[in-house]
């Protein structure tokens, strides 16, 4: 039965490729990923459909990708889903991509200098789409007719990490100039075509059109949600019409029909392949002589017995006559050593003929030796040019297939290698298996030793159990000796998720958590946390979910974290809701997606009967206003009806903290009538002794004795214990070229620092909000703002001038709105032509410096910049040179 697999990124996309399958069963990989499998009946076989949902971004997609592949191994790969459209679509429309273009892969310079790279999607699958679409067929697909009926496109698409808004961005403007003939738009795509690389494996991107580049969406008519579900629904109905008329190669058909292996592929293939000018098999012909330390210790002796010999396959490419001799060595030597070793070499013309011998010599090896070069990793992922390295491409086919019917698991398949370089080309599916490198003294007797099973350290025999007295403990268990004051417990804090924020830099503010930590616990429902950016509410609200662990019996999953700073994501309320109760294990169908008022019961309910501590970072971004104005309603009403429906509610068992630098005045006016339930804490900056605790953490010494501690007080005072910022100014002072001296720093900047003082001086003289407003304290002036975006903007002067790459990586980075791999941020240097060394010196600079956040996520590192250092970042990206 052939195989497909469909990726998703998002729920609602998701759910309407699921309706097409029949007997689903939930499947689960190695690394924990959970899909489902079904069947799905076509005109021309009865597939089976692996499917999955893999989130937004193109790097988690790659990754994902991969994982796929590797557990389904099947033979057509398509990704399903949404996309913003660019040109001449409508809503509803299908576009089908012949290329995906990673818009985002160029140079800076004084203008953006694109180097396009592109994903293609298979021919085959593109001509099916192709007639397809002229059938329309595809349209008795759908549940309900839409009108206008919806058309289907076969074009290119662009992908990258920024959502597109608006027709006058600078985005949109330069896909327009480099990428003008993309119609769409949309996150994932470039990923999921780079990672889809594997030997015969087809790959595809369809997507249905849910949003235009401003001004056609018509959201009177048609909410977001509705929007997508129909984008979603037709991009899947054509995506299925194509796979149920898809054929796949009557090679591949034939062995269906057989039930042989995708393998056995070999036996049909042209007998042409690169390279196979081959010499004879003969044990006594001579050896060719190699510069390769190709042999065993002199302590080596004949063995008494004579067991049977291990037969050992090479597989490896033609890179060179050089390398051919190498391998021609290595199969000479190792029979010499009496191990029954076979290569290509010793063979004229097989009667069988080369396809079927070399399937059959890695069937029968007991050992494969894979001769990693960077040639042969090119070849074994498929990715070599048409008609060359056909040899290398089906052993990789063989191997993979027989890893995968392992489940795995490989004790059969050694990678080797004849030089340092080599190293880097093993190929991704041997890299958990031990590397013998042949070019090193021992790498030859560590692999003979591999092959005929005699370890340098062998186990000694297992002894028995012994008894042993008992023995008073002399120091209390660690959960024993925690302050009394605290609510935490060594289990809860081990447990506890990865935070955005909070980590091993906090200090201070112990009697506000108590404080806030009481409300929690005696019912405060709705906790708001005010203040300027950067000042450390998100953290302060993270602190408080690990301080109240006992409260919720320590179970993070009722630990909900929502970042409406997240453009991923949409923060509409239904939207929210709907994956709020998802989450939580109760199904929503495209109905209640339809339904706020019912979204808002259920979501009412599951919270009052239910405990849990859920977080809402950034709440102003889904309220109307902006930073110099401020902020004031909210844009969609129904997030007003929802949090007066919470704090009226009779009863209730879960707690909301919001994060947000406004209070909304909706909320206050709705909470005066539930004055019990909520309260909102607007916060300040650091006191003096927790000031001088962050500079200690950060290893300046502030000591009894230490000359420049009153220094650093008067820092601390300047910028008011705006935490972010003093990190900034440590990180600084840290570094080359005071390497801790704070004096030295001091007298640097002191004129600098003293305009600060002399500022805040005349701030406090003539305040910048008043006295009317009950939730805004005076610390939170103007002044203030414009002092740390001061000292942030002085900072990037003196990166740039002491360390260029970094400044240059920390102004490219701004791009990413949300945590990326580490790998996004290297690559623009890349683009600058710098090497490997350059890229991660420059980017432990902005580390040291605390100019960048590390986070983890599905055992991937994740970097970010905080939101305050990203809108400096940006203005001086626009005047990079």
């Amino acid at each position: 039965m052939p195989c497909a697999v469909i990726l998703t990124a998002l729920p609602v996309e998701y759910l309407a490729v699921r309706t097409h399958l029949v007997e689903l069963e939930e499947r689960i990989n190695p690394q924990g990923t959970i899909y489902e499998q079904g069947k799905f009946i076509g005109n021309e076989y009865e597939w089976e459909v692996g499917i999955a949902e893999v989130g937004a971004g193109n790097a988690g997609v790659a990754a994902e990708t991969a994982q796929a592949i590797a557990y389904f191994q099947p033979n057509i790969l398509l990704f399903v889903g949404i996309a913003g459209g660019i040109k001449d679509v409508a809503i509803g429309d299908v576009v089908v991509a012949t290329d995906v273009y990673g818009y985002e892969s160029g140079k800076a310079g004084e203008q953006f200098l694109t180097r396009p790279k592109a994903g293609k999607s298979a021919y085959a699958l593109v001509q099916r789409a192709k007639s397809e679409a002229r059938k329309g067929e595809w349209l008795q697909r759908l549940s309900s007719n839409s009108v206008p009926q919806p058309r289907v496109f076969v074009a290119p698409i662009a992908a990258g990490e920024k959502i597109v808004a608006s027709r006058q961005s600078d985005i949109f403007q330069f896909l327009r100039a480099s990428y003008n003939d993309a119609i769409a738009v949309e996150m994932e795509g470039f990923g999921f075509l780079n990672a889809a690389f594997a030997p015969n494996i087809q790959a595809i991107v369809i997507r249905g059109i849910s949003d235009l580049i401003e001004g056609k969406n018509g959201d009177s008519v048609e909410p977001e949600a509705v929007r997508q579900e129909k984008a979603s629904h037709h991009a899947s109905a054509f995506a299925f019409e194509v796979l149920s008329k898809f054929q796949i190669e009557e090679t591949a058909r034939d062995l269906l029909k057989n039930k042989i292996p995708v393998t056995g592929l070999i036996s049909r293939i042209s007998r042409e392949i690169t390279g196979t000018l081959l010499s004879r098999k003969s044990p006594k012909s001579p050896s060719i002589k190699s510069s390769l330390p190709l042999r065993l210790p002199e302590s080596a002796q004949t063995m008494s017995s004579d067991p049977t010999p291990p037969k050992v396959f090479i597989s490896y490419s033609h890179d060179s006559q050089e390398h051919k001799k190498r391998m021609l060595a290595l199969a000479d030597r190792l029979r010499e050593d009496g191990i029954d070793s076979n290569i290509d070499q010793y063979e004229d013309s097989p009667p069988e003929g080369w396809q079927r011998w070399m399937l059959n010599q890695v069937e029968a090896a007991d050992y494969t030796l894979i001769a990693c070069t960077q040639q042969y990793d090119r070849r074994f992922r498929g990715q070599e040019e048409t008609g060359r390295g056909k040899g290398v491409i089906w052993e990789g086919g063989v191997i993979i297939q027989e890893v995968y019917d392992a489940q795995g698991r490989n004790s059969k398949f050694i990678p080797i290698t004849f030089t340092p370089q080599d190293s880097e080309f093993v190929p991704s599916l041997l890299r958990s298996a031990t590397l013998y490198k042949l070019d090193t003294a021992d790498g030859y007797e560590l692999l003979y030793r591999r092959l005929t099973n005699q370890p340098r350290r062998r186990k000694p025999d297992l002894g028995k159990l012994r008894t042993l007295a008992p023995r008073e403990r002399k120091q209390l268990f660690q959960e024993e000796s925690l302050s009394p004051t605290s609510n935490s417990s060594p289990k809860h804090q081990a447990l506890h998720p990865n935070f955005f924020a909070y980590d091993d830099a906090w200090v201070g503010r112990d009697n506000l958590i108590r404080e806030l930590s009481d409300r929690i616990r005696n019912n405060c429902r709705l906790l708001i946390l005010v203040g300027i950016t950067g000042i450390g509410k998100t953290a302060l609200g993270e602190r408080l979910a690990v301080e109240v662990a006992d409260w919720f019996e320590s179970d993070w999953t009722h630990y909900h974290q929502e970042n409406f700073d997240n453009e991923q994501q949409t923060s509409d309320f239904a939207s929210v809701a709907a994956r709020w109760l998802e989450k939580w294990g109760e199904l929503i169908t495209p109905d209640d997606r339809k339904d706020p008022q019912r979204l808002l019961y259920r979501l009412i309910k599951h919270l009052r009967e239910n405990r849990y501590l859920v977080q809402i970072d950034s709440l102003e971004n889904i309220l109307q206003g902006n930073e110099e104005e401020g902020w004031n309603d909210f844009q969609d009403e129904w997030w007003l009806k929802f949090f007066d429906s919470y704090l009226k509610a009779e009863s209730c068992e879960s707690c909301l903290i919001l994060t947000s630098q406004d209070l909304p005045g909706q909320i206050e006016e709705v909470g005066t009538r539930s004055q019990n339930f909520w309260y909102c804490q607007p916060l300040s900056g650091l006191e003096k002794p927790e000031q001088i605790a962050l500079f200690e953490k950060t290893e300046l010494d502030i000591s009894p004795n230490s000359e420049g501690k009153t220094f650093l007080e008067r820092i601390g005072a300047a910028y008011e214990g705006h935490p972010l910022a003093l990190r900034v100014i440590a990180g600084e002072i840290k570094n080359k070229p005071f390497e801790g001296n704070i004096v030295a720093y001091w007298n640097r900047y002191r004129s600098e620092l003293e305009e600060v003082e002399k500022a805040l001086a005349e701030a406090k003289e003539v305040k910048s909000t008043g006295a009317e407003d009950k939730f805004q304290l005076d610390r939170f002036t103007k002044m203030l703002k414009r002092n740390v975006r001061s000292r942030l903007n002085k900072t990037f002067a003196r990166l740039k001038e002491d360390a260029k790459w970094s400044y240059i990586l920390l102004c490219e980075a701004s791009v990413y709105r949300c945590p990326v791999p580490e790998d996004f941020w290297l690559s623009h240097l890349e683009d600058w032509d710098r090497n490997e060394n350059e890229q991660e010196a420059a980017l432990e600079t902005l580390k040291e410096r605390y100019l960048v956040e590390e986070s983890t996520e599905k055992d991937q590192l994740l970097l970010r910049q905080h939101n305050l250092i990203r809108s400096v970042s940006l203005e001086h990206l626009k005047q990079l040179d």
